[in-house]
């Protein structure tokens, strides 16, 4: 008997801890925001795969456009500061202040995040398009995180839930990793300087759906790695055909050793040996390069992955 009553007890005190645990939440109908980026911590030095592609750093802003749900012709209890700036915690936590609650109608909420902060100012369906351009030096990482335009939602509309409400990211552009090998003759590929040419560097993001429009504004050569002890880097480019024929001649990468030798991307061959041309690049694929550099030419291999598997694609450049 005496054993049965301790066993009470102590079930009575997991209860109560339970409801206190509850209570102690002290939730008053604040909107708790998580960001939908796999959880991946990004290292603080240049790494080809690792930024942005699974996690936000920490103390990374993000804009965040809250609206209360309300039916044609109604009018909203409930108004917010727009945007909402939040700050990555690096886990996927999102804060912000002032905290932003449920509307007092009970109505549900619809929620739209944009990153890089300050590219959005309003998200009407009116509002006019926004001009959004990639950095030509994307060398360090705050250059490629500036160029990284990322357009997030929730499942809108969102229900008064004291849980965190996901919002998912996805890459409205392209991402091109270039990774080197030092190959015949050995050459020193530290400090090398890797181009990506003739890439237009402008588009048009209309904020209430979240989409781009083309590839706009003169061609510009994007910078991937500059004088680094990294082998391997990232740019983020948008979405156009690259390694087009210009005089004759196909230009996509550009390899500048230290010693000053310039390399140059030639034609590029799929695994049967067929030209492949122009390159048709998608917004959220990632384009991988890998690059054997001899003393006088590139040995060029390459495939494609979500950020499609594609067939991999091979090429041969010379010095000039």
């Amino acid at each position: 008997m005496k054993t049965r009553f301790l066993m009470a007890t102590a079930a009575a005190a997991i209860v109560m801890v339970a409801c206190n645990n509850e209570e102690t939440d002290n939730w008053a109908g604040e909107i708790r925001l998580s960001s939908g980026l796999a959880v991946q911590q990004v290292n603080s030095t240049r790494a080809a795969n690792d930024i942005q592609s699974g996690q936000f750093a920490a103390g990374e802003k993000i804009d965040v456009f809250i609206n209360e749900a309300v039916n044609a012709g109604e009018t909203a209890t409930t108004s917010y500061t727009q945007p909402l700036v939040y700050t990555a915690g690096g886990d996927g936590s999102m804060s912000t202040s002032p905290q932003p609650y449920y509307p007092t109608s009970g109505k549900d909420v619809n929620i739209y995040a944009y990153y890089p902060s300050g590219t959005v100012t309003s998200i009407d369906a009116d509002a006019e398009q926004v001009e959004f351009t990639v950095k030509e030096n994307q060398s360090s990482d705050d250059d490629y995180r500036a160029s990284d335009l990322m357009y997030g939602t929730a499942s809108n509309p969102v229900k008064r839930i004291k849980d965190d409400v996901n919002i998912t990211f996805k890459h409205l552009l392209s991402k091109v990793t270039v990774t080197l090998i030092s190959n015949v003759g050995n050459p020193d590929l530290t400090g090398a300087k890797v181009e990506l040419l003739n890439v237009q560097p402008g588009t048009t993001f209309t904020p209430s759906t979240g989409t781009i429009t083309k590839a706009t504004g003169e061609k510009k050569t994007i910078t991937v790695m500059d004088k680094g002890t990294n082998l391997s880097g990232s740019a983020v480019v948008v979405p156009q055909t690259l390694n087009q024929e210009v005089d004759g001649k196909r230009r996509f990468i550009k390899v500048t050793l230290k010693t000053g030798g310039e390399l140059y991307s030639g034609e590029l061959t799929d695994s049967n040996g067929y030209a492949t041309g122009a390159i048709e690049m998608t917004a959220g694929n990632e384009y991988k390069y890998e690059i054997k550099v001899n003393l006088t030419s590139l040995d060029i291999t390459s495939s494609i992955t979500e950020w499609v598997t594609g067939k991999p694609v091979k090429g041969f450049a010379e010095m000039e």
